[in-house]
Protein backbone atom coordinates (compact mmCIF):
# COMPACT_ATOMS: atom_id res chain seq x y z
CA UNK A 1 0.00 0.00 0.00
CA UNK A 2 1.26 3.61 -0.99
CA UNK A 3 1.78 5.84 1.63
CA UNK A 4 -0.73 8.69 1.44
CA UNK A 5 1.51 12.27 0.58
CA UNK A 6 2.21 14.64 3.22
CA UNK A 7 1.71 17.96 3.48
CA UNK A 8 2.70 21.05 5.78
CA UNK A 9 -0.66 21.97 7.95
CA UNK A 10 -0.45 25.39 9.37
CA UNK A 11 -0.61 24.30 13.49
CA UNK A 12 -2.65 26.34 15.84
CA UNK A 13 -0.13 28.54 16.97
CA UNK A 14 0.11 29.98 12.76
CA UNK A 15 -3.49 30.38 12.74
CA UNK A 16 -3.61 32.50 15.63
CA UNK A 17 -3.27 35.79 13.50
CA UNK A 18 -1.12 37.71 17.13
CA UNK A 19 0.95 34.85 16.49
CA UNK A 20 2.37 35.15 12.87
CA UNK A 21 2.70 39.03 13.52
CA UNK A 22 4.75 38.10 16.20
CA UNK A 23 6.40 35.23 14.33
CA UNK A 24 6.51 38.33 11.85
CA UNK A 25 8.42 40.58 14.10
CA UNK A 26 11.24 38.61 15.83
CA UNK A 27 12.35 37.46 12.40
CA UNK A 28 12.59 40.94 11.01
CA UNK A 29 14.42 42.06 14.50
CA UNK A 30 16.69 38.85 13.78
CA UNK A 31 17.15 39.91 9.94
CA UNK A 32 17.88 43.43 11.33
CA UNK A 33 20.56 42.82 14.14
CA UNK A 34 22.41 40.07 11.33
CA UNK A 35 22.43 42.79 8.94
CA UNK A 36 23.59 45.81 11.28
CA UNK A 37 26.17 43.14 13.12
CA UNK A 38 27.48 42.69 9.12
CA UNK A 39 28.37 46.23 8.76
CA UNK A 40 30.09 46.66 11.88
CA UNK A 41 32.08 43.54 11.15
CA UNK A 42 32.78 45.21 7.92
CA UNK A 43 33.67 48.87 8.87
CA UNK A 44 35.87 46.96 11.28
CA UNK A 45 37.66 45.28 9.03
CA UNK A 46 38.40 47.83 6.16
CA UNK A 47 41.86 48.08 6.04
CA UNK A 48 42.91 51.92 6.64
CA UNK A 49 44.92 53.82 3.17
CA UNK A 50 47.91 55.65 4.00
CA UNK A 51 50.49 56.99 1.17
CA UNK A 52 53.51 54.67 -0.33
CA UNK A 53 56.72 55.64 -1.50
CA UNK A 54 56.55 53.66 -4.76
CA UNK A 55 59.26 51.66 -6.25
CA UNK A 56 58.32 54.39 -9.74
CA UNK A 57 58.45 57.79 -7.46
CA UNK A 58 61.76 55.82 -5.78
CA UNK A 59 63.48 55.36 -9.30
CA UNK A 60 62.61 59.08 -10.37
CA UNK A 61 64.23 60.20 -7.51
CA UNK A 62 67.52 58.26 -8.07
CA UNK A 63 67.22 59.57 -11.52
CA UNK A 64 66.75 63.13 -10.43
CA UNK A 65 69.73 62.97 -8.81
CA UNK A 66 72.23 61.25 -11.33
CA UNK A 67 70.95 63.66 -13.58
CA UNK A 68 71.64 66.33 -11.19
CA UNK A 69 75.61 65.24 -10.49
CA UNK A 70 75.88 64.65 -14.46
CA UNK A 71 74.49 68.57 -15.12
CA UNK A 72 76.78 69.95 -12.33
CA UNK A 73 79.65 67.72 -13.32
CA UNK A 74 79.15 66.50 -9.74
CA UNK A 75 81.30 63.26 -8.44
CA UNK A 76 79.47 59.75 -8.95
CA UNK A 77 77.39 59.18 -6.35
CA UNK A 78 75.16 56.29 -4.92
CA UNK A 79 71.64 56.48 -4.05
CA UNK A 80 69.59 54.71 -1.73
CA UNK A 81 65.88 55.01 -1.03
CA UNK A 82 64.22 53.57 1.63
CA UNK A 83 60.31 53.68 3.12
CA UNK A 84 59.02 53.92 5.73
CA UNK A 85 58.91 50.81 7.38
CA UNK A 86 63.53 51.54 6.96
CA UNK A 87 63.05 48.82 3.89
CA UNK A 88 65.50 49.16 1.16
CA UNK A 89 62.91 49.88 -1.91
CA UNK A 90 65.49 51.48 -4.14
CA UNK A 91 69.36 51.72 -5.01
CA UNK A 92 71.57 52.77 -7.48
CA UNK A 93 75.63 53.47 -7.89
CA UNK A 94 76.44 55.71 -10.43
CA UNK A 95 79.97 54.45 -12.33
CA UNK A 96 83.17 55.23 -10.57
CA UNK A 97 81.54 54.92 -7.12
CA UNK A 98 84.05 53.44 -4.35
CA UNK A 99 82.72 50.55 -2.56
CA UNK A 100 82.09 52.89 0.61
CA UNK A 101 79.55 55.06 -0.53
CA UNK A 102 76.63 52.51 -1.36
CA UNK A 103 76.39 51.41 2.41
CA UNK A 104 76.91 55.16 3.76
CA UNK A 105 73.88 55.63 1.08
CA UNK A 106 71.72 53.62 2.62
CA UNK A 107 72.84 54.47 6.43
CA UNK A 108 71.67 57.36 5.51
CA UNK A 109 68.75 57.38 4.35
CA UNK A 110 67.78 54.18 6.55
CA UNK A 111 68.53 56.84 9.65
CA UNK A 112 66.47 59.45 8.29
CA UNK A 113 63.26 56.86 6.79
CA UNK A 114 63.43 55.46 10.66
CA UNK A 115 63.86 58.74 12.33
CA UNK A 116 61.93 60.74 10.32
CA UNK A 117 64.59 63.72 10.40
CA UNK A 118 67.70 64.78 7.90
CA UNK A 119 70.81 62.70 8.87
CA UNK A 120 72.90 65.58 9.34
CA UNK A 121 70.35 66.71 12.88
CA UNK A 122 71.23 62.55 14.07
CA UNK A 123 74.90 63.88 14.29
CA UNK A 124 73.80 66.10 17.11
CA UNK A 125 72.19 63.36 19.14
CA UNK A 126 75.46 61.21 18.95
CA UNK A 127 77.54 64.00 20.35
CA UNK A 128 75.28 65.23 22.89
CA UNK A 129 74.84 61.18 24.10
CA UNK A 130 77.47 58.77 22.77
CA UNK A 131 75.65 55.68 23.42
CA UNK A 132 72.95 56.85 20.94
CA UNK A 133 75.73 56.27 18.53
CA UNK A 134 75.27 52.30 18.73
CA UNK A 135 71.18 52.24 17.55
CA UNK A 136 71.00 49.95 14.64
CA UNK A 137 70.24 51.72 11.38
CA UNK A 138 71.70 55.06 12.63
CA UNK A 139 74.22 57.50 10.93
CA UNK A 140 74.26 61.08 11.49
CA UNK A 141 76.14 62.33 8.79
CA UNK A 142 75.12 64.98 6.02
CA UNK A 143 73.42 63.61 2.91
CA UNK A 144 69.99 62.11 4.23
CA UNK A 145 67.26 63.50 3.94
CA UNK A 146 63.63 62.01 5.18
CA UNK A 147 60.37 61.83 2.56
CA UNK A 148 57.44 63.05 3.58
CA UNK A 149 53.61 63.85 1.81
CA UNK A 150 52.46 67.12 1.85
CA UNK A 151 50.66 67.00 4.87
CA UNK A 152 53.87 66.03 7.08
CA UNK A 153 52.65 61.94 6.53
CA UNK A 154 56.23 60.05 6.53
CA UNK A 155 57.22 58.14 3.17
CA UNK A 156 60.33 57.01 3.95
CA UNK A 157 64.37 58.56 3.41
CA UNK A 158 66.94 59.07 0.78
CA UNK A 159 70.17 58.76 1.20
CA UNK A 160 72.84 59.88 -1.37
CA UNK A 161 77.16 59.24 -0.70
CA UNK A 162 79.68 59.55 -2.69
CA UNK A 163 80.64 63.44 -2.79
CA UNK A 164 81.33 65.83 -0.03
CA UNK A 165 78.33 65.83 2.72
CA UNK A 166 76.61 69.50 1.56
CA UNK A 167 77.00 67.65 -2.00
CA UNK A 168 75.50 64.46 -0.98
CA UNK A 169 72.23 66.93 1.02
CA UNK A 170 71.99 68.99 -2.25
CA UNK A 171 71.34 65.68 -4.10
CA UNK A 172 69.01 64.14 -1.84
CA UNK A 173 66.95 67.13 -1.69
CA UNK A 174 67.10 67.21 -5.62
CA UNK A 175 65.63 63.91 -5.75
CA UNK A 176 62.51 65.16 -3.41
CA UNK A 177 61.99 67.95 -5.33
CA UNK A 178 61.83 66.04 -8.49
CA UNK A 179 58.44 64.19 -7.17
CA UNK A 180 57.22 66.95 -5.00
CA UNK A 181 53.77 67.56 -6.76
CA UNK A 182 53.11 63.85 -6.48
CA UNK A 183 53.69 63.74 -2.95
CA UNK A 184 50.13 65.58 -2.22
CA UNK A 185 47.69 63.95 -0.08
CA UNK A 186 44.54 62.20 -1.31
Amino acid sequence: MEEPARYWTPSPSTKNPNMRIKLHQFLMLLLCGVAASNAVAESALKLQSKAVLTTALAQKMAMACVKHQRDTDGPPVAIAIYDDGAKLIYFVSMDGTSSGTGPTAMAKAESSARFRTPSAEIGGWVKSNPAVGHVRGLLGVRGGLPIFTASRKPLGGIGVSGAPSEVDEKCAQVGIDAIASELRDE
